[in-house]
């Protein structure tokens, strides 16, 4: 378990490390159904994310993540494993350590969105498409 005594993403994966998920292990999570929230500004969201990304407003995570991270989408299974993504992975660590401290399955890309698309993963521009 992780320092806190709450079950980080990590753990589930059957590794710990303060470096967030490696690429592949961020794959490995997607795969298994975890959420992929990004970060960012708007703008930065854009001009490029990862397939998939939901756009989050930090702010919004503090009240309800929950609900800032699904939204009122009824397909959503709001407990899936959250992992976090910026541009560094500076960013989405503080924020998928306060999802941890709130009880929610979640960790940081380690590298962000910069490490991501280093590994030769696909980085799409334009606005969000999802469900929200």
């Amino acid at each position: 378990m992780s320092d806190n005594g709450r079950m980080g993403l990590l753990d589930f994966l059957g590794k710990r490390s303060d470096d967030g998920l490696s690429i592949d292990e961020t794959l490995l999570a997607l795969s298994r159904g975890a959420v992929l929230i990004d970060v960012r500004s708007q703008h930065e969201y854009e001009a490029g994310h990862a397939p998939g990304a939901r756009p989050v407003e930090p702010a919004a995570l503090h009240d309800n993540p929950v609900d800032a991270i699904h939204g009122d989408d009824p397909l959503a299974d709001r407990d899936a494993a959250v992992v976090v993504m910026c541009d560094t992975g500076l960013r989405s660590s503080f924020i998928a350590a306060m999802l941890r401290d709130k009880g929610l399955l979640a960790e940081s890309v380690g590298g962000g969105l910069r490490a991501w698309a280093k590994d030769g993963n696909p980085v799409l521009p334009g606005p969000y498409r999802g469900r929200r």
